[in-house]
């Protein structure tokens, strides 16, 4: 049985700064499967790297993504680094052959077509969306999009995910109830979890081993997790003793 994708979730986050490029340079010296990466759209078109719709949490500025321009963003710095970096930099950072997972955080139409022209450009990444309503799903297939979905859906819009184009599920770890995972497992569906979070009491990307061995066992293809270094070496010694 191979083991789960350790996907680093926001980068080497546990260790870097979130989307930046020592978080995605630590992503890759750790050997994560892929680094998970946040993309938001400026006011003036332009794709960025941030998880907050504002700079409130990372630079203590209430400056909008959707609303400032690149160029005011490229002079805003967050721990030694540009607070939102844009995509072109993760490109020239990041090898072709380095899967990226992109959470799309801005699903407007208009913001779909920025990034459907942009990745177009990339045509021999391994690049995945990750898009949180079947719609979306929907609306880059239909744009011509052929490359992996991972579904961030709600748990009622799961079906519609599939029906529209998806490919593999996230599921919240907080959600992955014994059996949850399985469920789709045995139809054939590919789930990544995402760790930590809600009833877990742990911060998102933070994990529990007991729980990562137990939900890999389930059928669990992926964790998104912070530390990806750690996250490899308790599943990788879970099997070694496995019986």
């Amino acid at each position: 049985m191979s083991l789960p994708a350790i996907i680093a979730h926001r980068g080497y986050s546990t260790l870097y700064r979130e989307n930046s490029p020592a978080a995605w340079i630590g992503a890759m010296e750790a050997k994560s499967d892929y680094i998970e990466v946040d993309v938001r759209i400026t006011g003036d078109g332009k794709i960025v790297c941030c998880h907050d719709k504002d700079l409130r949490r990372l630079a203590g500025r209430e400056d909008a993504i959707a609303e400032v321009t690149s160029e005011e963003l490229a002079g805003i710095e967050a721990q030694g680094f540009a607070a939102a970096p844009p995509l072109a930099v993760l490109f020239d950072i990041v090898p072709a052959d380095q899967p990226i997972l992109f959470d799309v955080k801005d699903e407007r139409p208009e913001s779909l077509d920025i990034l459907l022209a942009a990745l177009a450009t990339e045509p021999d990444r391994g690049l995945t969306l990750g898009l949180h309503a079947s719609g979306s799903v929907q609306y880059m297939r239909d744009g011509g999009w052929t490359r992996p979905i991972l579904g961030l859906v709600k748990t009622f819009d799961e079906e519609a995910f599939f029906e529209a184009g998806g490919d593999i599920l996230r599921i919240w770890e907080w959600d992955a109830a014994p059996g949850r995972v399985f469920s789709h497992v045995e139809r054939g569906r590919p789930v990544w979890i995402t760790t930590g979070e809600g009833a877990t009491g742990r911060g998102v990307g933070d994990f529990d081993a007991k729980e990562l061995v137990r939900m890999t066992r389930e059928g669990a293809t992926g964790f998104l997790v912070n530390d990806p270094v750690t996250a490899r070496q308790v599943l990788a010694e879970a099997w070694e003793t496995s019986p």
